[in-house]
């Protein structure tokens, strides 16, 4: 198989009667995480593409091949998670060879495989060792492991890493990435780490409840995000509802409550005189702590407008320092900042000045809740 053709591919697949049809696709020898901050929503994709749940619509195809209605032995997806645990009574090398015993395979091919998976995984010296004393990292690689030595075109990971620390997580995403480019395998990560979903993700889709509200690579949800829920939900945006001025040349002119003005591009649908959602990552916010009150009154005129701003806390976050600001009609912006000396001397209290250009803001159609 071309490494650039699509091993997986998700198209309309319905959970339930009236639920949104998820599609998506991914490339042999890549990795699609799936975001969702709900394990539930992630359990129930997992089963239908694993084929422990029917799905009520839709098609799933590897290789080409139409799998929906195969059952879950003979569909070429492999599932891992932990709702699926290790034998416990059985030793390392026992869990792997037992499906492949249970299929009537002959012993020196199951050997082999069982062989080759151990040296693949690391697990070499913990083949006669109990599931029980396992660290969560040993765990998971056997897991892994048991699927593999079927050789699955698609592997699904069903949030795997949640019970790793944080050594563990680092060392089992290389892990899995190094599997997917070696082995030609489609990797399905299912996650609710953003995380896990930027350091693995060759494509990313993200999803609120049964939807995938966007799919594509990580620039594409970070800059070009489809609505206000990626981008809050996956950017972690500021959300701030306005009321639109005007638009011209795709950019929209805009107030806060009590008059405050900004600016944005304007996403399709935002029109004059109805009220938008503006989304501002933190990252993208310019802070000016002004030596004496009342410099925000002389901002450049043909610049973009500046909001006078209160501190109300500071988070040293390591890399990046987090300011939480109060504007003066109440609400609130977190802005994210590089940990300069200058920042080391401001404190909550410190009026500032904060500013955007519109093209690192994005204005959405308001959609009818607050907050």
């Amino acid at each position: 198989m071309s490494p650039f053709s699509n091993r997986l591919v998700v198209n309309a697949l319905r959970a339930f009667s009236g639920a949104p049809g998820l599609s998506f696709s991914a490339v042999a020898g890549t990795c699609l995480t799936v975001v969702n901050d709900r394990a539930d929503c992630l359990c129930v994709l997992a089963d239908m593409l694993a084929g422990h749940t029917p799905a009520c619509g839709g098609r799933i195809m590897v290789d080409g091949t139409d799998v929906t209605s195969l059952p879950p032995g003979r569909r070429s997806c492999a599932l891992v998670g932990w709702r699926d645990p290790l034998f416990a009574h059985m030793t390392v090398q026992a869990n792997l060879a037992f499906a492949l015993r249970a299929r009537g395979e002959e012993s020196h091919a199951v050997a082999a495989r069982v062989g080759a998976a151990l040296a693949l995984l690391g697990l070499d010296g913990l083949e006669q060792a109990r599931p029980a004393s396992l660290s969560p990292e040993q765990a998971l690689r056997v897991m892994i492991g048991r699927a593999l030595v079927f050789e699955p075109p698609v592997l699904v990971l069903e949030d795997p890493f949640t019970p790793l620390p944080p050594a563990g997580r680092v060392a089992m995403r290389r892990l899995v990435g190094r599997l997917a480019r070696a082995r030609g395998l489609c990797v399905v990560l299912l996650t609710r780490e953003r995380e896990d979903a930027l350091l693995l993700g060759d494509t990313i889709a993200w999803m609120d409840g049964m939807e995938v509200v966007q799919s594509g690579t990580a620039l594409d949800l970070f800059d070009r995000p489809v609505c206000d829920r990626v981008a809050t939900g996956f950017g972690h945006a500021n959300s701030l509802t306005v009321r639109v001025a005007s638009v011209g040349d795709d950019v929209a002119l805009a107030h806060l409550p009590g008059g405050l003005p900004v600016e944005a591009m304007a996403a399709p649908g935002v029109e004059a005189d109805q009220l938008a959602t503006l989304c501002i990552r933190p990252d993208r916010i310019a802070v000016l702590f002004p030596s004496r009150p009342g410099m925000a009154g002389g901002a450049d005129p043909d610049g973009p407008p500046v909001l006078e701003a209160t501190l109300a806390d500071l988070r040293q976050m390591g890399d990046h320092v987090l300011l939480r600001f109060r504007l003066a009609n109440g609400e609130e912006l977190l802005a994210r900042r590089p940990p300069t000396p200058a920042l080391q001397r401001v404190a909550p209290g410190q009026v500032a000045m904060l500013a955007w250009q519109p093209g690192q803001a994005i204005a959405f159609p308001f959609r009818g809740e607050m907050g």
